[in-house]
């Protein structure tokens, strides 16, 4: 008989304060989120629409403006004056795209009038890198900042219908020429730190492809007087990138999308609660109605990389409007374009602001729809904004680079953010690589760097370096024992310790494990290093948090529940552990109505076995994957549990066995998660495990565990 030992005062411990707040909050966050991650923080407003309306491009008026920014555009033979697509609508919108079907060799800039009348900037509206299961594509989103009217001038798409140098019929009179505007706005003065520029730095707006073997069609003859309506054909597309065939307009549908702003602000967290991580706003902080999402994410096994982006369109806009785009991307790229949620894992504004992108877990593998070719493995950080000559904010590079740094430590990635990585290319029509070319590639490297794109822009590209730098340090300080920013072992808020400060000793509790009043025997309990949770040590903090098991056993311990080890059978427990220890983290309970996995089950228990679980006490609840489990969910009752996972369907335990379940560590023990409901063995009631089976004898009341 091994020998037992009460554990006395063990709530008094500072080490225990210490894992109680830390694994109680990551514990809770799990509960509240979906797909068993952690939620970024709690705080958040109420699901804002964005709204959205779509024309087809032929519906457009066909206008013939003077700009000298059109040169900058190709075709048209370089000059200044070109038919442009204009759009005006009674309602205001803040951003635009153009959708199609399939595969276009199109390329299109965009632009606003102001509240003042005159126009602003044109933005290069690129074809995204990805195409939905749908077959729809289209171009990247443009913020245009709110407004009534848009112009779109557009290659490789017969806006005219008729052949060059005809005159259309409904072609407006030209405008007056305004005073010409520089393509994008101007840069500021730097301030954040300039990583060295690539040695071939592009001048146009959008990445230049030669058109392979292709005559441009000539302008009209220069003779032709504008004013009597001949419009200039933007019928010079060689100059921007291949075109294979020109479009029709009526294929390609005008999209105009507006955040509302005004509806909802954002949400801004008040700490993370993954060690490391930067403050971030949550989906729920900006407001993300989760009914667009059409599918669960597809988690990747891990991230090897990260890839900067930029949005694109204009820089001018507030915190609130930061929000409103993080809706529209979210409408567009979730349901217009059928991608079923926002393309990016992560958005970062001119503010530093990072806001939480794709659902799922920003410390999991979430796949993104991103880089066409190179999506698998990668994470994708995109700052909001056009940066092809405006450098980005000290604010947003800070932030991305220490967002990517803590990213680069998750235990599904791991790697030096100054290192290189060979990838192998996916192969899609906008990657610069065929399917399964090697490439190598820095561990964060830009979207620029695996396809037929600008992005993140010529300024934003210049500043990867220093991204990368950032990323360095916050990853050497992460390792080192401190958080995104810190220099050194003060903790960063008053009223929450950092989790790896070092504990201050207490004489009357002596730290040394071999002192302890615990029993050593219990720190070899498989997946639960107890010793090491009561004194502190940051391992083993962090390799529990998150899954019931910590949550269930931190409980038990400030109540003084746990009284030793003993041994059921070839399975070492921990005495007083219950499942009553496990606390109910989310309002709700499990119904009866629905056809939902748990209320499936619920009413078989009650149908075979009766009302053994009692009532319900939680709603369904969220824990940490581990040992090969995904989608690891559960629900409470009064006297026992449901658990799930992919791998072992929905099953239920309660009574005896449960409670020798809870002894052997919960879902950090040996025997796993349960794959069968209780069932007849002989005279014994048997349940069976992942790793092994728990007997219970109702004659005896004797439970045996035995591993396979």
């Amino acid at each position: 008989m091994q020998q037992r030992r009460r554990l006395n005062a063990v709530s008094q411990r500072p080490a225990l304060a210490l894992v109680l707040s830390i694994v109680l909050t990551a514990a809770t966050v799990v509960g509240l989120n979906e797909g068993g991650i952690l939620r970024t923080q709690e705080a958040g407003v109420s699901p804002v629409s964005a709204s959205e309306d779509s024309v087809p491009l032929s519906a457009g008026e066909n206008v013939v403006v003077e700009d000298a920014a059109i040169a900058t555009q190709g075709g048209a033979g370089g000059g200044v004056s070109r038919t442009v697509k204009e759009f005006t609508r009674e309602e205001a919108f803040s951003m635009f795209a153009l959708t199609w079907e399939g595969q276009r060799d199109i390329a299109s800039y965009v632009r606003a009038e102001g509240a003042d009348g005159t126009w602003g900037p044109w933005y290069a509206a690129e074809p995204l890198a990805e195409i939905s299961p749908t077959g729809m594509s289209g171009t990247d989103l443009i913020y245009v900042e709110p407004t009534n009217k848009i112009q779109v001038s557009i290659s490789g798409v017969d806006i005219i219908g008729a052949e060059a140098g005809d005159t259309p019929a409904d072609a407006a009179p030209i405008e007056e020429a305004p005073v010409a505007e520089a393509p994008v706005e101007q840069a500021p003065a730097a301030e954040a730190p300039v990583a060295e520029a690539p040695a071939a730095v592009e001048q146009a707006p959008v990445e230049q492809s030669p058109a392979a073997e292709q005559s441009p069609v000539e302008a009209p003859a220069a003779e032709a007087p504008v004013g009597a309506g001949t419009a200039p054909l933007p019928s010079n597309y060689g100059d921007i990138q291949p075109v294979a065939e020109v479009s029709a307009a009526d294929d390609i549908q005008a999209v105009f999308i507006d955040g509302n702003a005004e509806e909802g602000g954002i949400a801004l967290a008040a700490e993370s609660d993954s060690y490391g991580m930067p403050n971030v706003i949550s989906r729920a902080g900006w407001g993300a109605d989760e009914s667009l999402r059409c599918s669960s994410p597809t988690i990747d096994d891990r991230v090897s990389a990260i890839t900067i982006h930029h949005t694109a369109g204009s820089n001018n806009y507030t915190e609130a409007e930061s929000a409103a785009q993080m809706r529209g991307y979210y409408r567009y790229h979730a349901a217009t374009l059928g991608w079923c949620d926002i393309g990016y894992q992560a958005l970062v504004d001119k503010y530093g602001n990072i806001f939480e992108g794709r659902a799922g877990g920003l410390n999991r593998g979430v796949r993104g729809a991103h880089a066409g070719g190179f999506n698998e493995n990668t994470w994708a950080i995109s700052m909001m904004g056009d940066y092809s000559n405006v450098s980005p904010s000290n604010a947003t590079i800070q932030a991305v680079g220490e967002l990517a740094g803590w990213r680069s430590t998750a235990a599904d990635a791991g790697f030096d953010p100054l290192g290189h990585d060979v990838h192998y290319s996916e192969g899609t029509s906008y990657a610069k690589y065929p399917y399964g070319a090697a490439v190598n590639l820095p561990n964060i490297f830009a979207h620029r760097d695996v396809g037929t794109t600008s992005c993140p822009g010529n300024a934003g590209y210049a500043q990867m370096g220093a991204i990368r730098d950032i990323a360095k340090n916050t990853h050497d300080q992460i390792q080192s024992g401190l958080g995104a920013g810190e220099t050194s072992t003060e903790t960063t808020s008053s009223d929450t310790p950092a989790p790896l400060d070092p504990i201050p000793a207490d004489p009357a509790v002596p730290n040394d494990p071999a002192n302890s009043q615990i029993s050593n025997q219990l720190s070899s309990i498989e997946g639960l290093d107890l010793v090491g949770l009561l004194n502190g040590d940051q391992e083993a903090i962090i390799a529990a948090a998150g899954t019931i098991a910590v949550v269930a056993l931190s409980i038990a311990l400030s109540q003084g529940d746990v009284d030793g080890v003993g041994n059921l059978g070839e399975v070492e427990v921990i005495n007083g552990l219950q499942l009553s220890h496990i606390p109910p983290l989310l309002e709700g309970v499990v119904s009866l109505s629905g056809d939902s996995e748990f209320s499936q089950l619920l009413r078989t228990i009650l149908d075979v076995f009766g009302p053994v679980l009692g009532d319900s006490r939680s709603g369904v609840q969220y824990a940490e994957e581990r040992n090969d489990n995904t989608n690891v969910n559960y629900a409470l009752f009064e006297n026992g549990i449901m658990l799930s996972s992919d791998q072992t369907g929905a099953h239920a335990l309660w009574g005896a066995i449960g409670e020798a379940w809870a002894g052997q560590g919960y879902d950090l023990g040996p025997l796993g998660l349960p794959t069968s409901n209780e069932y007849a063995a002989g005279n014994l009631t048997r349940v069976d495990f992942q790793n092994g089976y728990i007997t219970y004898d109702p004659a005896t009341n004797a439970v045996d565990i035995q591993l396979n």
